[in-house]
């Protein structure tokens, strides 16, 4: 007879699908914190996100007479677009031979972080796209410039005074930038990007390798916004989701099937990054100055 709380083969997927998740979430908060990320916003059923845009309509009358009316000001708030925050769905499994070659610890492993790479990397691409979305664009001939204009436009808009701002840039610029110069930085890494800090004077300066070279985005922090459904507490929680980690990013649901001596996992979720104003991002193109043509 078996002895109590023994961990038999079903359970270590189980307990690597738990791992993954709680690495996930670990992850996703990791990003958050790099960008600067406060707002998170709950899904509905429907799974969009509605973004809207202000328009003012205010009387330039100069100056009104006495005793005359006052010309009304209009503020108007309408539909922008509609973001669709699409369902992220990947599926894991292991066969027993593959346990019994290189046993549950290996075989089990390294399913998952190819999983993690690939969800990870979807997520960035998609928020690099998002960013790319932008009708604010200008152009700079070298990084500094590229960053120093790029903060000047976006403190024109009122929505985004006193606030920090955060770019993204390619990891060739930022070296083909500091390259002879002398770095006063401090890096940190997190979700496959690279913060540094105190660059150039900047608030914030990620380089991201989803950034297309030569392109600088940059934003508000607060413009930037975290969607996601909330698996631990969605409709799907009885049928669909065996745990959640504590952001209820990602659920997983595991079985065995015996059929074909396999342990399968899950993972489901929603989430999107988007900035709440589009055009709120600027782009910024590096281009190469003209050469000197000398006397």
């Amino acid at each position: 007879m078996a002895e109590n709380n023994l961990n038999v083969m079903a359970d270590l997927g189980t307990i690597k699908s738990i791992d993954f998740v709680n690495k996930f979430g670990t992850s996703i908060n990791d990003l958050l914190t790099l960008l600067g990320v406060t707002r998170k916003e709950p899904m509905t059923a429907d799974m969009q996100i509605n973004l809207y845009k202000w328009a003012v309509d205010m009387d330039t009358a100069a100056t009104v007479g006495e005793g005359e009316t006052i010309p009304l000001s209009k503020v108007t708030r309408a539909l922008d677009r509609t973001v669709k925050v699409e369902w992220l769905k990947k599926r894991r499994a292991v066969s027993a031979e593959a346990v019994a070659r290189h046993g549950a610890n290996i075989a089990i492993d390294q399913s998952d972080k190819r999983l993690m790479r690939e969800i990870q990397s979807g997520v960035k691409t998609d928020f690099v796209s998002f960013l790319g979305t932008t009708n604010t664009k200008i152009s700079a001939t070298d990084l500094q410039i590229a960053l120093s204009q790029s903060w000047g436009k976006l403190q024109l808009v009122p929505e985004f005074e006193g606030q920090s701002f955060v770019s993204f840039v390619n990891p060739m610029d930022v070296a083909n930038f500091l390259s002879g110069k002398p770095v006063q930085a401090d890096a940190s890494n997190a979700y496959g990007m690279t913060l540094l800090q105190n660059f150039i004077g900047a608030d914030r300066v990620i380089s991201l390798g989803s950034i297309p070279q030569g392109k600088v985005y940059t934003t508000a922090v607060d413009n930037i916004v975290l969607a996601y459904l909330d698996m631990a507490r969605s409709p799907l929680k009885g049928s669909f989701v065996d745990y959640t980690d504590e952001t209820g990013l990602l659920a997983v649901v595991s079985d065995k099937t015996v059929s074909n001596l396999t342990l399968e996992s899950v993972f489901t979720g929603a989430l999107k990054l988007f900035t709440e104003i589009p055009d709120g991002v600027v782009e910024a193109t590096i281009a190469a100055a003209a050469p000197s043509t000398g006397e």
